[in-house]
């Protein structure tokens, strides 16, 4: 108890100053990680600067939307507030994006949209506007006539599909002006090679509209290639300062013309925390941008060098701005901790007086308990001698008399004894007092209670009754007998016929033994068939219904012996039927045949066999389920963190209950099962490719390759690298 008080105080203490000190979480989910990408990720850090309390963590999928799909997923269960993303393929990302949303996870998309409006705000810019200045731009340089090329970025994404419509839109104006489309991967390598191609076919190409900077310059560097790097005009998006970016490009003279793909991470954050805090929002945020050319390329780097600068200042002082405020936060925390520990104090103090006090008073009342027990023992036990007086007297003298045949010294020598016994137990009553006495005077000594009340009722009761006990535990090698009778003479006669064979419980009515049986998983059940509560009929239906018991062989016994009768016990699905009063050598024969079929049927699962000869149809219901186990067994199968409890789980058992039954049907246990399962499969993967032995066994379930080996050697007598070599 006291235990418990100090771990809920503790737990509430951590709480109270987790919550003091609770922090907004933002996760940002990015396509990709190019120079772009990295820019805005610096400017959002920026945003970030301006709210002391908010925590931004960054994942990018590299251009790999079912990796970005799992981060998401991840992100919302991380617990985020709130969610900003830039999709890579839009139909895989979606689904993610929608679920995020429905639970009520606001969502920002920036510079790429999505198929749906499950989103909260987008931010980036008008692509379809961007395509038609690019048109108008090569346009113009072109005098309205020539051929372009447009390298696309990858297929999928919302801005290649607006930048090409308004890129189509605004060309076709120009009727002197072919173009030809191809996709690309919004990399150099993959805009060199389809430049180099559309050159092999039409060399008079005169412009190429890549859809980011990096296409744009693969297609300049496939062109250089073979001499026409000045014949062709050249013209991307994304417009950053960086060497070998846009600007740079130029600059240069490599590009015509590049696009500035505007960033402005540094918005972010503050829309977040107006969303955040249920402040009003324009929906659709376009950034405005334009075209960097020959004539202000250095202008433009020159204020993106500016920036850079300033960005960099802002980094080092919000960097110790963070120190200062984890100092803070741990302090506070501190804080929070020692004023909870003075309560504890305080409150462990009152509890230990309640304590005191209490069982002060508990004593008082037990010492209440134990004398008023005594003295109604005592009186009882006064009260019994008289009659065990005149049973016992008239009894000794009949047998000195003697003359008795032998069935009738037996009998009396049976009452003898058990009247010894009742003089026994009462004289054992009597001198309880005089101990009961002692630890009561002990107990004023030491004024608090030294025994409880569960032992003195247990110390009342131990000599006055008589217990049964069994064992851009039952022995392993005896089987398990479940008794169900109402006479108690019964139960105890069966089980002195049975315990020296077999280890044996017993229940006294069919609710009861149903209990027991799902409970212990018996190797077999004997039961009467007229009993209260549950009679026996009713009993080995529920027992056959259960997936748990339902393989249990079943012997009901009984004195109703018409033919119509035994029908309808096995009608109720019993395995054999015995009439009273019954010979003790055949039910002990009925019993051991029906725990040999049982054998028979274990060998067979141990051999893999969905079924043992001549026992098909009666035990279909177990075959089932160990379909079922090892289907189930077999989706779980390279899991290393398996836990019985899960599996039993699936199959409607408790972890004891699946172990019994397993145990039964099979003399296995489920993870000696699912053990080998494991190296049966690691065998085929090993005989049937040729993937590394560490990989198969993290594949097949062994969290440790070298326990892989051990356990395959153990098995099969060889080790998987011999196995390969062989």
């Amino acid at each position: 108890m006291r235990i418990k008080l100090v771990s809920a105080i503790l737990t509430l203490g951590l709480a109270l100053a987790s919550c003091s000190d609770r922090r907004t979480v933002i996760g940002v989910s990015q396509c990709s990680d190019d120079a772009w990408r990295q820019k805005v990720n610096r400017e959002i850090k920026i945003g970030q600067y301006q709210y002391k309390d908010v925590d931004v963590r960054f994942c990018s999928a590299n251009n790999d939307a079912k990796r970005q799909v799992r981060q998401i997923d991840s992100l919302v269960a991380s617990g985020v507030d709130l969610l900003i993303v830039a999709p890579s393929d839009v139909s895989t990302v979606t689904p993610a994006v929608e679920r995020a949303y429905r639970k009520s996870i606001p969502v920002i998309l920036y510079d790429r949209k999505i198929y749906s409006d499950c989103y909260t705000a987008y931010v980036g810019a008008d692509n379809v506007e961007i395509g038609r200045v690019v048109a108008r731009f090569i346009a113009a340089k072109l005098g309205g006539k020539g051929r372009v090329l447009e390298i696309a970025g990858l297929k999928g994404s919302t801005p290649v599909e607006e930048r090409h419509r308004g890129f189509v839109e605004e060309i076709s104006k120009y009727p002197g002006i072919t173009t030809s489309t191809v996709n690309g991967d919004w990399n150099v390598d993959g805009a060199r090679k389809i430049m180099s191609r559309s050159l092999a076919v039409d060399p008079n190409i005169q412009c190429v509209f890549g859809h980011n900077d990096a296409e744009a310059l693969g297609a300049w560097e496939a062109a250089k290639a073979v001499g026409k790097e000045h014949d062709i005009m050249f013209v991307g998006i994304d417009g950053l300062p960086d060497k070998r970016q846009g600007i740079d490009l130029v600059k240069r003279g490599c590009f015509a013309a590049s696009y500035i793909y505007p960033t402005h991470g540094e918005t972010l954050v503050p829309l977040a925390m107006r969303i955040l805090n249920n402040k009003p929002i324009e929906r659709m945020n376009y950034l405005p941008s334009s075209l960097v050319t020959a004539e202000n390329a250095a202008i433009v780097e020159m204020q993106n060098n500016e920036i850079a600068c300033q960005a960099n200042s802002l980094d080092a002082i919000y960097a110790n701005i963070d120190s200062y405020m984890k100092m803070y936060r741990s302090q506070k925390i501190i804080s929070w901790l020692a004023a909870f520990i003075v309560l504890l104090l305080i409150v462990l103090a009152a509890y230990n007086y309640y304590v005191y006090k209490t069982k002060a008073k508990v004593g008082r009342r037990l010492r209440q308990i134990a004398d008023e027990k005594v003295r109604f023992f005592t009186r009882a036990s006064h009260q019994l001698r008289t009659p065990l007086t005149l049973v016992a007297g008239p009894l000794r003298h009949l047998i000195s008399q003697g003359g008795f045949d032998d069935k009738q010294q037996q009998t009396l020598d049976i009452i003898q004894r058990n009247v010894a016994e009742l003089e026994h137990l009462t004289a054992n009553v009597l001198n309880f007092q005089t101990r009961v006495d002692s630890a009561t005077d002990n107990t004023d000594q030491c004024q608090q209670p030294s025994i409880s009340d569960e032992t003195v009722s247990q110390l009342v009761l131990q000599d006055s009754r008589r217990d049964i006990v069994t064992k851009n535990d039952p022995d392993d090698d005896l089987d398990t007998i479940l008794i169900v009778d109402d006479n108690a003479d019964i139960r105890s006669y069966l089980r002195s016929l049975l315990s020296p064979y077999y280890y044996v419980i017993d229940a006294s009515d069919g609710r009861n033994g149903l209990r027991l049986a799902r409970e212990s998983v018996p190797d077999l059940i004997v039961s009467d068939v007229m009993m209260p509560i549950m009679n026996g009929l009713e009993f080995c239906s529920k027992i056959k219904a259960d997936d748990v018991t339902c393989h249990i062989p079943v012997i009901l016994l009984t004195a109703r012996s018409a033919e119509s009768q035994r029908i309808e016990g096995y009608e109720h699905g019993a395995d054999g039927y015995i009439t009273k009063p019954f010979n003790a050598d055949l039910l002990l024969t009925r019993i051991e045949s029906m725990l040999a079929n049982r054998r028979k049927i274990k060998i067979a699962q141990l051999d893999g066999k969905a079924e043992a000869p001549d026992t098909a149809d009666a035990n279909s219901a177990d075959n089932l389920f160990m379909s079922r186990f090892r289907e189930a067994a077999m989706q779980h199968l390279g899991d290393a963190d398996l836990k019985m409890d899960d599996l039993g789980s699936e199959l409607h058992l408790s972890r004891v209950q699946l172990y019994r039954k397993i145990k039964a049907l099979t003399g296995k246990s489920p993870t000696d099962i699912i053990r080998e399962m494991r190296l049966n499969r690691g065998h085929y993967l090993l005989c049937h490719t040729d993937r590394p032995i560490s990989e198969i066994a993290y594949e097949v379930g062994f969290a440790v390759p070298s326990y892989f080996t051990t356990c395959f050697k153990k098995q099969y007598g060889i080790n998987p690298t011999e196995l390969r070599r062989g």
